[in-house]
């Protein structure tokens, strides 16, 4: 059952991951139309800086889980690196942990925003009505999900193939 949830949770994340990527070249496809519309045509538009800024996000928080999965995340590991394995093993599972610990409080509160900008019907600051919680949302994916990874890559320094290996660099793949 757990490794049917995994996959579920991986296929998800690889969806998302699209998304992210789909934001990119939308968000390349609408400055570059919006430098012509302004600049040759004389016609800027009040929608590309708006949505863009929805793009920027999208990007971040869309693409986080599958840079969590993977461990594409900027890390500075040469303390744990050349630690001894075994305090290794066991400062990779407190960074883990604090990890797990701090994206649960940052869901916690980004819930409890997301469903106050839904209940308030509250938009963002813009030209065009775009709704915040599309993008609180989107952020609140981001961190749950990368969360969940966090707790995988967790669990699986218990495992035996990882408990004493003296080549484990602290990341997995």
């Amino acid at each position: 059952m757990l490794t049917l949830l995994a996959r579920i949770h991986d296929g998800v994340t690889r969806l998302t991951f699209w998304g992210a990527m789909s934001s990119v070249f939308y968000l390349t496809a609408v400055t570059a139309f919006e430098v012509v519309a302004r600049y040759f045509f004389r016609a800027p538009t009040d929608w590309a800086p708006d949505t863009s800024a929805v793009a920027f996000a999208f990007i971040a928080f869309l693409a986080a889980p599958e840079l969590s999965r993977s461990s594409g995340h900027a890390a500075m590991t040469f303390v744990v690196e050349t630690a001894h394995p075994a305090i290794s093993v066991w400062m990779q599972r407190f960074s883990l942990l604090l990890a797990v610990l701090v994206c649960a409080m940052l869901v916690w509160f980004g819930g409890i925003e997301a469903s106050r900008q839904i209940g308030n019907n509250i938009s963002m600051i813009a030209a065009t009505r775009i709704p915040k919680w599309i993008v609180t949302g989107a952020i609140v994916y981001g961190i749950a999900s990368s969360r969940l990874y966090f707790l995988r890559h967790l669990l699986a320094t218990f495992l035996p193939s990882h408990k004493d290996d003296p080549k484990w660099s602290g990341t997995y793949s």
